[in-house]
């Protein structure tokens, strides 16, 4: 039977650092995306294209890593788990590097912007199975 949970507290962890996301995560957890498509006889087709898959995520700043070394390190990749306490699942994002322009609002300090891509996703929990390379 499904949990008759949604949403709750989100642990976040980015190479076994604690963050605090201080909105919602977003996770896309498909490597690929459709478009339906209108052929010129009215019938429809789907097309479909590959894609990382990727966490949306804003963090609160509390004078903690830098975003910059942490996230943007050349060359490096990262390994990201996002516990979903209520949900019972844990999402493992690994060997991932973040993209987009992250910055921060000095009053609320929040930190917007930041996308966390990867080919490799992992479910534990809730969840089944693996995805990714």
């Amino acid at each position: 039977m499904a949990s008759p949970n949604a949403g709750g507290f989100v642990a976040l962890k980015i190479d076994g650092v604690p963050y605090s996301i201080s909105g919602e995560l977003e996770i896309e957890e498909t490597n690929f995306e459709a478009e339906a498509q209108v052929n010129q006889d009215g019938t429809i087709s789907r097309t479909q294209k590959p894609k990382p898959f990727k966490f949306k995520l804003s963090i609160r700043d509390r004078q903690g890593p830098s975003i910059q070394r942490a996230l943007f390190k050349d060359n490096a990749r990262i390994d990201v788990s996002a516990v979903e306490k209520q949900m019972g699942r844990t999402v493992l994002l690994t060997a991932a590097f973040a993209v987009g322009t992250p910055s921060r609002n000095t009053a609320t300090g929040e930190i917007s912007g930041i996308e966390l891509v990867s080919d490799q996703v992992r479910f534990i929990g809730n969840s089944t199975g693996a995805a990714g390379g």
